[in-house]
């Protein structure tokens, strides 16, 4: 019993290791990132009269052979400034979001990256403007990229056949 415990702990202290492990990625525009490699965030402050402009953040799926599905998910505050025009993220063949000017709200995309494939997350948005809400008030722009390999068939047939292993096994051993 005291042996099972003790199987049962290590399993779990191996699989919560990754989640343990894992950090996030600040990202800034023009960078290139391996989409395997972390969970990214972005997080723009702009104050009013700041200039509008395009950011691209580039995404490469490293992986050797299993697609990824990544999710875009992110939010756009405009309370005491906003962003001429709005704004609208374009994320590889996902479909384009696009959020009005003085539109507060967030979002998430779904996009599956094939192997060795790179995608392009493109930001524009306008000039910042004031809302006359508050003197001096900003807008923001946060976004996340989190990115999983989609296990390939034979992966869950391998565990299948582990199980049953260590099953036969059990009996085997209670048979004795």
């Amino acid at each position: 019993m005291i042996d099972r415990l003790k199987a049962a702990g290590l399993a779990a202290v191996l699989l919560a290791a990754p989640c343990v492990a894992s950090a996030t990625t600040l990202v800034s525009p023009g960078g290139s990132y391996d989409l395997l490699s972390d969970d990214f965030f972005f997080d723009g402050v702009f104050e009013i009269g700041d200039a509008g402009d395009t950011y691209t953040f580039s995404f490469t799926n490293t992986s050797s052979g299993g697609a990824a599905l990544s999710i875009l998910g992110g939010t756009v505050q405009q309370l005491s400034a906003a962003f001429k025009g709005g704004v609208s993220f374009a994320f590889g063949t996902a479909a384009p979001v696009t959020v009005g000017q003085d539109v507060t709200t967030g979002f998430e995309e779904p996009l599956f990256v094939q192997a060795g494939q790179t995608v392009d997350l493109v930001l524009t948005f306008g000039e910042v403007i004031d809302t006359g809400v508050r003197k001096g008030g900003v807008a923001d722009i946060d976004f996340a990229v989190e990115a999983a390999v989609i296990p390939v068939p034979a992966a869950g047939l391998l565990l299948l056949s582990a199980l049953g292993g260590m099953a036969a096994l059990g009996r085997r051993k209670k048979t004795s």
